[in-house]
């Protein structure tokens, strides 16, 4: 695999909660951003693998929508633990979060997947390609549909993925973040554009800012989709037809628990996935998917613990 790495000159935790709270408050009723020690993730509804967001933090944009379209690649098979190596994390400990693709490799089908992974040393030597030499904690889902297209949400044993991943990796350590609530929309933006877009124009195409983390969708009902199985005809007609008649949409109640990985630009033309958010029941039923906006404007609140990244890994990139 290709691996390309980019620097982020991340900005200081205090003047981005002001951007982030400056461009809010244009989209929703009542906001608030903090600079906050992060709460324990690893607690209900969030139900991560690792207590925070912190510990050399960085995100990898793996694969691409284009090993989707026309026809599926199915080479682009991956293993979030080989990732993390591309990513220079250390096998002593760290954590995975973010969104992409199920292992259709393990699972015989396609579908969404919430990669949520940490994993720490039980070796004096560990690696990465040695699983023996570490403990893997697996909170990952998957979601998917059967064939009348009802979903489902459910654990994953499998710490592999497929296609396309987006994937937010740090220590897992406590510390400093980005506490966002928002409540009541008022504007047109979704929850995750409203704070990329605010901080692009803060900072310009040429200034990139690279965000992860976790948010809850607290109350109210939001919009998602979820891929079925792989079409039986392949190739795609076009676009069209994979967004609108092979994808499943759906529309579900909070709680929902948003795993979510964005970009504020792509200067360096790297095909980054500027946003991608993938999404969990926290009870464990048939909520989840690809999180697209929020319904009911007036009802929706949400709670989010966002970092920014210091580097950038652009993996497999498709073509290349």
């Amino acid at each position: 695999m290709t691996v390309t790495i980019h620097p982020r000159d991340a900005p200081p935790l205090g003047e981005l909660a002001t951007i982030l709270k400056k461009s809010l408050e244009l989209n929703f009723a009542a906001v608030t951003v903090h600079v906050v020690q992060c709460p324990d993730l690893r607690d209900h509804p969030f139900n991560l693998a690792a207590p925070g967001l912190s510990g050399n933090p960085c995100i990898a944009d793996i694969g691409g929508q284009l090993n989707l379209f026309p026809t599926p690649n199915f080479d682009a098979k991956y293993s979030l633990l080989s990732l993390a190596e591309q990513m220079e994390m250390s096998p002593i400990g760290g954590s995975l979060i973010g969104a992409g693709a199920a292992p259709f490799q393990d699972l015989g089908h396609n579908a969404e997947l919430a990669p949520n992974i940490s994993w720490h040393s039980e070796s004096e030597t560990p690696d990465f390609n040695d699983p023996s030499s570490f403990k893997v904690i697996n909170n990952t889902r998957f979601i998917e549909v059967d064939p009348n297209g009802l979903s489902s949400c459910q654990q994953i044993s499998s710490t592999n993925c497929a296609l396309m991943m987006n994937l937010y990796g740090s220590g897992g350590e406590p510390g400093p973040v980005l506490k966002v609530t928002a409540k009541g929309r008022v504007g047109e933006q979704n929850f995750t554009n409203c704070i990329r877009l605010g901080i692009r124009d803060a900072y310009g195409d040429s200034n990139p800012v690279s965000l992860g983390g976790v948010f809850l969708l607290k109350s109210g009902k939001a919009k998602f989709h979820v891929m079925p199985d792989f079409p039986k005809k392949l190739p795609f007609r076009d676009r069209d037809e994979l967004e609108n008649e092979w994808l499943t949409y759906h529309e579900f109640d909070a709680p929902v628990v948003c795993l979510t990985v964005m970009h504020s630009a792509d200067p360096e033309n790297l095909g980054l996935r500027m946003e991608h958010t993938h999404c969990f029941d926290p009870d464990g039923s048939r909520k989840g998917g690809h999180y697209h906006y929020d319904l009911d404007g007036e009802e929706v609140e949400y709670e989010a613990y966002l970092h920014p990244a210091s580097t950038v890994y652009r993996i497999d990139q498709p073509g290349n």
